[in-house]
C-alpha cells in the first residue's frame, strides 16, 4: 500500500470524500515522522496511565486496552492514529488541529475505533506533565482535569451504550493546556466578547450593564434565536463624551424596555472587547452545590495569579442553559437557583433552547410526546414548552476578585 498517498487509503479508513478532505492535510508530513513501530499512545502502559489519572473503573481499562490493541494490529490504523496525533500535537498552525473525529450517534462511525482516536488526542500527556512541572503546578490539578475523560465516557455509556469517550475535541483543551479543573468547576483562558456594555461606579463599585444597540429583543427581554419567538423591540445604546444611555440588563439577565443614562464623571467602562477573561465551564458528573462552586471560584482567584501571573484577567464569564433565570422562577429552592445567585446574569445573542433540551432530555431533537419525564426538571421544561414558553441559554459573569454572594 502506498502510505504517502492519502487518496489511496481513505476509503479503507471508512472516510467519505468530504471527511477525507478534512483529514488529508499534512498526511505526507505526518508519515515522514511515523516511528515505524506501534505508536507509544497505543501501548498498554499509556492506556493504564490514562485510565488511572482519569479515575475510570477497571472495566474501562479492559475496553480501552482492547481498542488500542485492535488499532495496533493494523498498520493502517496505526498510521492514521499517528496522523491524528501529529495534526493535534506536533504540526504547525497551517496543518495542525483536526476536525471532530467522531460525532456522537453518527451511524457512519459505528466501525471506527473510538479508543484509538481518544488516545491520539491524549498523546500530548507527557508534554503536558512537563508543562505542569515547569510551572510548578501540582500534578493533582492535572488529575482533576483528566476526570473529564470519565465524565464524557460515562455520558456516552448512558446515551449510546458505548463505554468510550465521544468528545475528544473537549479533552484536547486539557492537552494544550488551556483548561483547568479546580474542584467542581473548570476555568479556561479567554477574551471578553459579550453582547453587553459593563460600567462600574468609581466610588461605590456598583455595576450596571446595558445591551448593545440594534439587537432584537423578545417581550421577555431575551436576545432570542428561537424559532417563532418574535422580537418586541430593538435595543438602543449611545455612548457620548459625558454620558452613556441605553437599555439596561436587569438582575434576571433580561433586557429592559426602559432606558437609563449614567454620567461618565461617576462611572467608567469596566470591560472592553478583547480583554483577558476566564471562561467558566460546568462539567457534569456531580451535584451543582453552591458551596462547591463557591469554593472553586475562590480557588481560581488563588490559582491563576500564582501559576499564571502574566494572565491579568478582568472577569470570570460563563455561558450555559443553566443561566436562564426562568429556571429560578420555576425552581426557586433548587441548586440551579442557588448557583445563579453567585453571578451577574446577562442575555446571549441568538439564544435558543437547544442546549436546554440536549442537557435535560439527552436528545434535543426528541418530539415532546417522547421526552423523558422522570425528574422534576424534565417535567418543568416540557410543560413550559407546551404552554408556549421558550427556554434560552444565558450568560453570567463576575469581575475579577469580585466578592461573590
Amino acid at each position: 500500500m502506498r502510505w504517502q498517498d492519502f487518496d489511496s487509503i481513505y476509503e479503507a479508513l471508512g472516510l467519505d470524500q468530504e471527511n477525507a478532505a478534512k483529514f488529508a492535510p499534512g498526511w505526507q508530513a505526518s508519515q515522514q515522522t511515523y516511528p515505524g513501530d506501534i505508536p507509544f499512545f497505543l501501548c498498554d502502559a499509556f492506556v493504564d496511565e490514562v485510565v488511572e489519572l482519569s479515575g475510570l473503573e477497571s472495566e474501562a481499562l479492559n475496553i480501552f486496552r482492547a481498542g488500542a490493541a485492535a488499532a495496533a494490529a493494523s498498520e493502517l490504523q496505526c498510521r492514521f492514529a499517528w496522523h491524528c496525533h501529529w495534526r493535534l500535537n506536533l504540526a504547525g498552525p497551517e496543518e495542525g488541529y483536526l476536525p471532530s473525529i467522531l460525532q456522537a450517534g453518527d451511524k457512519k462511525s459505528e466501525s471506527w475505533n473510538y479508543v484509538a482516536f481518544m488516545l491520539a488526542t491524549l498523546a500530548a500527556l507527557p508534554k503536558v506533565k512537563k508543562y505542569y512541572v515547569n510551572r510548578n503546578i501540582p500534578l493533582d490539578y492535572l488529575r482533576q482535569s483528566m476526570r473529564d475523560l470519565k465524565i464524557w465516557t460515562d455520558t456516552a455509556f448512558e446515551r449510546y451504550g458505548k463505554l468510550v469517550c465521544m468528545n475528544q475535541e473537549w479533552l484536547y483543551n486539557h492537552m494544550l493546556p488551556n483548561l483547568f479543573t479546580l474542584g467542581r468547576l473548570q476555568f479556561q483562558f479567554g477574551k471578553w466578547q459579550e453582547p453587553i456594555m459593563v460600567y462600574q461606579h468609581k466610588q461605590s463599585k456598583e455595576l450596571c450593564f446595558f445591551a448593545k444597540g440594534n439587537q432584537e429583543v423578545s417581550a421577555q427581554g431575551y436576545l432570542s434565536g428561537n424559532k417563532n419567538e418574535k422580537a418586541a423591540f430593538i435595543s438602543s445604546f449611545r455612548a457620548e463624551k459625558k454620558e452613556v444611555c441605553g437599555n439596561l440588563v436587569n438582575a434576571q439577565g433580561r433586557v429592559e424596555r426602559s432606558m437609563r443614562s449614567i454620567n461618565l464623571q461617576d462611572w467608567e467602562e469596566a470591560l472592553q472587547i478583547g480583554q483577558p477573561v476566564l471562561y467558566l465551564h460546568i462539567p457534569g458528573g456531580a451535584p451543582l452545590r453552591k458551596e462547591d462552586c463557591l469554593e472553586s471560584i475562590k480557588t481560581a482567584y488563588e490559582f491563576f495569579p500564582k501559576y499564571f501571573p502574566e494572565f491579568d484577567y478582568k472577569a470570570i464569564i460563563s455561558s450555559s442553559w443553566l443561566f436562564d433565570y426562568s429556571l429560578s422562577e420555576f425552581m426557586p429552592a433548587s441548586n440551579i437557583a442557588a448557583f445563579q445567585s453567585l453571578f451577574h446574569l446577562f442575555p446571549k445573542a441568538g439564544a435558543t433552547d437547544w442546549q436546554t433540551r440536549e442537557r435535560v432530555f439527552a436528545d434535543p431533537d426528541l418530539p415532546m410526546e417522547k421526552v423523558p419525564q422522570k425528574s422534576c426538571l424534565q417535567k418543568i421544561v416540557k410543560q413550559h414548552i407546551l404552554a408556549g414558553g421558550f427556554w434560552h441559554s444565558g450568560g453570567a459573569f463576575l469581575m475579577a476578585k469580585e466578592l461573590v454572594k
